[in-house]
């Protein structure tokens, strides 16, 4: 028994290790990287969402501190948001915008999400994300909608990872590795997490609403996967930002 629990200790940190280098530009010891990491680590995205959150809860108070203004915090959480991301999600926005919203084929809406170029689709995806982050962050959030905000994005990402399927690629991606490969209960705890431990802080109407922006989640990965007759790790990108992006509305006061 002792034997099994001092191998289980190894993957635990090797699979955090994975889940931390893979949405944060934190470092990490060196790891051997394995077909499959990425599936499993997936069952610790919304903690790293939620020490992203502490992290900008931390800012914010520091902020508040020195009577900086409501603009200026809500400019500053966002970068901060940008920063320790690498802004890998932010950049799987853009792609989905560009490629999405054009009026080419499948296969060259395929095509446009490996381009690394920028289209005019992509930059006006990124402007209205990002202003729409800042117009909620500077309107009084409730401060602890900055870590659940980060902690729902996550968890997005997990339903993408549970019910959805990936296209093929000539070469196999880490979005094949991961869209589809969820299980079904890391899925379901995590958003059963999300939605009904705010609820018994006694935020009555907050399961409800949240319910609604995973439902409009969901609509817009089925959108994305009828356009590209599957899904690609720019959608779970994509759907990360989407969501924080309505959670933060919800914190609103």
């Amino acid at each position: 028994m002792e034997s099994n629990r001092s191998a289980i200790k190894p993957k635990i940190w090797h699979y955090w290790f994975v889940a931390m280098s893979f949405l944060t530009c934190i470092p990490v010891p060196k790891f051997n990287y394995q077909n499959g990491d990425l599936s499993r680590a997936a069952v610790f995205f919304p903690v790293i969402g939620g020490l992203i959150g502490v992290f900008n809860y931390g800012l914010y108070c520091f902020l508040r501190f020195i009577n900086a203004g409501n603009w200026l915090i809500a400019l500053v959480l966002v970068a901060s948001s940008i920063v320790l991301t690498r802004g890998l999600h932010l950049d799987g926005w853009a792609d989905i915008c560009d490629a999405l919203f054009s009026t080419q084929d499948v296969q060259r809406r395929r095509e446009i999400l490996k381009d690394s170029r920028l289209g005019t689709f992509g930059v006006v995806g990124i402007f209205l994300l990002l202003s729409f982050k800042i117009i909620a962050l500077g309107q009084n959030p409730l401060p602890i909608f900055l870590v659940i905000s980060p902690v729902a994005g996550r968890t997005a990402a997990l339903i993408i990872g549970g019910l959805f399927h990936p296209f093929r690629q000539e070469k196999k991606s880490l979005g094949e590795e991961f869209i589809g490969q969820i299980p079904r209960w890391v899925m379901g705890t995590w958003l059963g997490v999300i939605m009904l431990f705010p609820w018994f802080l006694g935020w009555h109407y907050y399961p409800f609403k949240a319910a609604l922006i995973f439902f409009v989640g969901w609509l817009f990965s089925k959108m994305m996967e009828r356009g590209f007759r599957g899904l690609s790790g720019d959608a779970v990108g994509a759907i990360i930002e989407l969501v924080e992006t309505l959670f933060l509305y919800l914190g609103r006061t």
